[in-house]
């Protein structure tokens, strides 16, 4: 499986968080925000996402 910087399209190692040419991040937080009535809202960092280009892999469920 090949990995591309989306920004470059720089070929990435398998397990990079950051291109090693334009330095773009490959892992972005998917958060979810909480508020109720009267409280401060509260942020939870529910998953990361991989953000590279992926050529020669099926897509995996909830992409």
């Amino acid at each position: 499986m090949k990995r591309l910087c989306p920004v470059c399209f720089a070929e990435l190692p398998a397990q990079a968080n950051y291109c090693p040419i334009c330095g773009k991040c490959m892992r972005d937080t998917v958060e979810q925000i909480s508020q109720y009535i009267g409280e401060a809202p509260i942020t939870t960092v529910v998953k990361i996402k991989d953000c590279a280009i992926r050529i020669g892999m099926k897509k995996q469920e909830g992409e």
